[in-house]
C-alpha cells in the first residue's frame, strides 16, 4: 500500500510541477490512501488550477528554474480544508473560503491539515505593482468582497459559458483590479485571532443545521454573545449576516453545478440551513438579484 502511494504521490507531483511549477510534495505514510487531483483550466486567456490532495506539505523554494520561476503570483482560494502557508519568515492560516496572493520567487510551503481543496490562479507578475504586499488577502472592504464573490463563481465555473473570443484577459484584469485596494487593507486583526477562526470553523460546519445561529454558537463555545459579537467588529457585516451569505453562497454554488441538475431547489435549500423554502427564496434573492431558479437557469445556457 505504501508502495502504491509513493507511486500516486509521485504521478500527481509530476503534474503539479508541469501546471504549477517545482512543488515538491510529501505525504504522511500512516494514511496509506494518497489523494491528489490537479485541473488545469483556462479562462478568457486566465491560468486556473483546480487541486485536491491530503499531502502533508508541499514546498516550493526560491530560485527554482521552472514555468514559474518569476513569472507567476498565485491567487489562492481555499475552497475547503484548512492549511497553514509559509511565506519566507511570514505564516498565515487558510480556511475555507479565505484568500491569498503568493509570491513564486519566495520559498513557500503549504502544511494542510489533511484534505484540502482550493484554487489557483496565475496572475502575471509583471501587472502587479511593485512593492505589492503577499499573504492573506483582506476581505474587509468592498473590493476584498467582490474578489472573493468572483473567485467563487470561477472556481464553480459558473463563468465557463459566457466567456468569449473578445473577454480574452478581461478576467485577469478583474482580478488585479480587485486586488489592488483588497491588498491595501491591513488584514483584520480579528482574523489572526484563535477564538475568531474557531468560530468561523464552527459556523462552515452547521450550515446546514437550521438551528445554527449567534446565540448556539456562542453557547459552543463559551462565550457570551457579546463577546462573540465583538469578534466580528470590523467586519462589512454582523455574524448573523455573515452566517445568511455563507450559507446562500453554498446554495448559489449548488444551483450553479451541473452535477446538481436533478436536486431541487427546496432540497438544496435544505442542505444549506434553510427549512421554509419561502424565506430562503427572499433572502437569495435579496444577496443575488433574482430568484433561485432564475439563477440555475441562468447558470444552464
Amino acid at each position: 500500500m505504501i508502495e502504491q502511494a509513493d507511486t500516486r504521490l509521485h504521478t500527481w507531483s509530476r503534474k503539479v510541477e508541469a501546471v504549477c511549477g517545482a512543488f515538491t510534495a510529501r505525504f504522511a505514510h500512516d494514511n496509506a490512501l494518497f489523494i491528489g487531483d490537479i485541473e488545469l483550466r483556462n479562462l478568457a486567456g486566465t491560468e486556473i488550477a483546480h487541486i485536491r490532495s491530503n499531502a502533508r506539505s508541499i514546498v516550493r523554494h526560491k530560485g527554482a528554474s521552472d514555468r514559474a520561476e518569476d513569472r507567476f503570483c498565485f491567487l489562492v482560494l481555499q475552497r475547503s480544508g484548512t492549511m497553514q502557508v509559509r511565506l519566507d519568515d511570514e505564516r498565515i492560516e487558510l480556511s475555507e473560503g479565505d484568500m491569498a496572493l503568493l509570491d513564486s520567487s519566495l520559498d513557500i510551503e503549504m502544511l494542510p491539515k489533511g484534505l484540502f481543496r482550493h484554487v489557483s490562479i496565475h496572475l502575471p507578475r509583471e501587472k502587479l505593482k511593485a512593492g505589492t504586499r503577499f499573504g492573506k488577502v483582506s476581505t474587509d472592504g468592498m473590493s476584498g468582497h467582490l474578489l472573493r464573490t468572483l473567485l467563487l463563481q470561477v472556481s464553480s465555473g459558473e463563468l465557463d459559458h459566457w466567456a468569449d473570443t473578445e473577454d480574452e484577459g478581461a478576467l485577469e484584469d478583474a482580478l488585479i483590479a480587485l486586488l489592488r485596494p483588497a491588498l491595501g487593507r491591513q488584514p483584520n486583526l480579528g482574523s489572526s485571532d484563535p477564538l475568531r477562526l474557531q468560530a468561523e470553523r464552527l459556523l462552515r460546519a452547521q450550515l446546514a443545521s437550521p438551528h445554527l445561529n449567534p446565540a448556539r454558537l456562542a453557547e459552543q463555545m463559551g462565550i457570551s454573545s457579546r463577546r462573540l459579537y465583538r469578534l466580528f467588529e470590523g467586519e462589512a457585516e454582523p455574524v448573523c449576516k455573515y452566517i445568511q451569505r455563507l450559507r446562500v453562497e453554498k446554495a448559489a454554488q449548488a444551483l450553479g453545478d451541473p452535477n446538481r441538475a436533478h436536486s431541487s431547489i427546496t432540497d438544496i435549500a435544505f442542505e444549506c440551513g434553510y427549512q421554509d423554502a419561502a424565506h430562503f427564496s427572499r433572502v437569495f434573492r435579496q444577496q443575488y438579484q433574482q430568484s433561485p431558479r432564475s439563477y440555475r437557469s441562468a447558470q444552464g445556457r
